[in-house]
């Protein structure tokens, strides 16, 4: 059978399912050092967070635990929290400490609740994040992108430009459309677009975020990244204190999910190093996008109106 999922293809290609009982050492070799994406099967099922997660019921568990965060759209947990009510997959506790990913025990851990019809719009997620998303309760409908077949994004955000359909976003794209249906865990890798609906009265996910010390799978998307990060890194160390105070202003001032910032202390190791030329077109490519931002601006308000905030914790 013809592999299509390989780099370079377009079209839309089935995205590969394993079941639950996958070795580490298989999902590193075919999946996590690859950053292919994968589904892997009835993950839950010595769970009782299925038969007990709702809105109210986290919120009230999570709102007893001062590490405990409420994002705008999600609840931050550390590590193991909440876990009387489930296990967390081999696959992913030994990633967590082994040398493959940066340590992260803060904020490991992302709960989503959300209600029928809910849409999170085109993007990717920012910091070069490996995600390993578990569908506890409900069904939610995922489009994905090969970071090789790239979107036009907000200039030097994750997020992608809204107003196209999906029919003309994906044409010539590589991409997958599937349900992850109650028990299932999606392993999506770095800089992977994707849109979510939310299909049930109610739908609870919880995923782990990781990122890899180093990759050799380069994309489109990765370059972009990369390129982002180091502008990044100019602008806050810039030899003039007006430049550095106005990129730290428009930085702290923007929410959390869109700000522009490496969260590590070292880069991730890549073949690609980004020279100085590639900076500054880096910084007209971005600029060109602003036709169709402004093209397009009358569709951000009634996305963000629509977005309906997670419930405080306190």
């Amino acid at each position: 059978m013809k592999d299509t999922t390989q780099k370079n293809s377009k079209g839309h290609f089935e995205i590969a399912r394993e079941s639950g009982d996958i070795t580490f050492e298989h999902f590193c070799s075919h999946y996590f050092d690859t950053e292919k994406p994968v589904i892997i099967e009835n993950v839950t099922t010595d769970w009782n967070a299925p038969n007990v997660w709702t809105e109210d019921y986290v919120r009230e568990k999570l709102a007893d635990i001062p590490t405990a965060k409420a994002a705008s759209l999600w609840y931050w947990m550390e590590r193991d929290t909440l876990n009387q009510d489930y296990t967390t997959p081999e696959i992913i506790e030994r990633l967590v400490d082994s040398p493959k990913v940066f340590p992260r025990n803060e904020l490991l851990m992302r709960l989503w609740v959300h209600a029928k019809g809910n849409v999170s719009s085109w993007h990717y997620d920012a910091n070069l994040v490996s995600v390993f998303n578990i569908q506890v309760t409900g069904l939610k409908e995922w489009l994905i992108i090969s970071p090789d077949t790239p979107l036009a994004s907000y200039p030097f955000l994750s997020f992608t430009v809204m107003g196209e359909s999906d029919e003309k976003i994906l044409k010539n794209k590589r991409y997958a459309r599937f349900d992850l249906k109650q028990g299932d865990m999606l392993y999506l890798p770095p800089l992977w677009y994707h849109k979510v609906t939310s299909k049930e009265d109610e739908n609870i996910s919880v995923n782990w975020i990781l990122t890899k010390r180093k990759t050799k799978v380069i994309s489109k998307t990765l370059i972009r990244e990369l390129e982002r990060y180091h502008l990044q890194d100019y602008l806050s160390n810039h030899r003039y204190e007006f430049v550095r105070n106005t990129f730290k202003s428009i930085n702290e001032n923007m929410p959390a999910y869109l700000r522009w910032k490496w969260r590590y202390s070292e880069m991730i190791e890549t073949p690609h190093i980004p020279r100085k030329f590639q900076l500054i077109r880096r910084m007209f490519n971005e600029m060109a996008v602003i036709g169709k931002v402004i093209r397009y601006s009358n569709k951000i308000r009634p996305y963000i109106d629509n977005l309906k905030p997670i419930k405080k914790l306190r």
